[in-house]
């Protein structure tokens, strides 16, 4: 009872369903009414019958995929290229990524891609965090799902998270007008995450699953979520992202002269 009574609420504040259930209450109290004496007329019973076969009929013609997970939304890493990153930035204002490393996410043309969206906007927030260098017993760990569970390793995550270092840094020394924040987090927590619009109704998250053995990165699980198609989870995930984002702490950053030389190595 409580648990319908949570979702009902849920779906009250998210406006979702608001036709059935008033439809629902409009019935309740016309049996209400009935059961101490004859009140309702025939005329307003049959318009709340009518009325609830309508909804009904409605539901039943509802996409069945709506408000669900399609097949659209779970793919590996070559499913979510098949949208190109710059066609995401260009709707863009604001992007979140966690990621142990995020060396494949900031490559040299998609940081420039960034750069050129929404980091030359004025309203445009990127925020960035990735593993901590100096978490070695955590950095360990991670090295040995990441880099060992993979049958065909190709970059090490010490010098990848490295590589990122170097490119977040010279993000931040551009004279750009959008808002940049970059953090470390002490420990993996299995996923990574791409948030663009994460606020807006618009918003999409892109979640990888790691795992803990695979072929190649490019073969894990991904999520694409949006607040239609998973409202439960895409709120779930923007909290997960959250809670990274407040326990992480800044990158330290060198100076402006020798993030662009690092930035132009990359």
């Amino acid at each position: 009872m409580l648990r319908s009574a949570r979702r009902v609420l849920k779906d009250l504040r998210e406006r979702r369903n608001i036709d059935a259930y008033v439809i629902s209450l409009l019935s309740i109290v016309f049996a209400a009414l009935t059961l101490v004496g004859d009140k309702v007329s025939d005329q307003f019973k049959w318009a709340v019958l009518l009325a609830g076969v309508g909804v009904l009929v409605h539901q039943i013609t509802l996409p069945r995929g709506e408000g669900r997970l399609s097949d659209r939304a779970l793919e590996d890493r070559t499913g979510f290229e098949q949208t190109p990153l710059k066609d995401r930035l260009r709707s863009s204002q604001e992007i979140w990524m966690f990621a142990p490393s995020g060396v494949n996410f900031l490559s040299d043309e998609n940081c420039r891609a960034i750069g050129g969206t929404v980091l030359k906007r004025h309203n445009g927030i990127v925020k960035m965090v990735v593993l901590d260098l100096e978490a070695t017993a955590a950095l360990d760990i991670a090295t040995r799902q990441l880099d060992n569970g993979l049958e065909y390793p190709l970059q090490s995550l010490g010098d990848s998270i490295r590589t990122t270092q170097g490119m977040m840094a010279a993000m931040a020394s551009w004279q750009s007008p959008g808002s940049r924040q970059f953090k470390v987090f002490g420990y993996n927590p299995g996923f990574s995450l791409v948030a663009f619009n994460p606020l807006q109704r618009d918003g999409i998250i892109i979640v990888e699953i790691h795992g803990v053995s695979n072929t190649s990165t490019s073969g894990r699980m991904h999520l694409e979520l949006t607040r239609k198609n998973a409202p439960q989870w895409y709120l779930y995930w923007l909290e997960q992202f959250d809670v990274i984002w407040h326990a992480a702490k800044p990158l330290p950053l060198p100076p402006a002269e020798s993030a662009l030389e690092s930035g132009d190595r990359h």
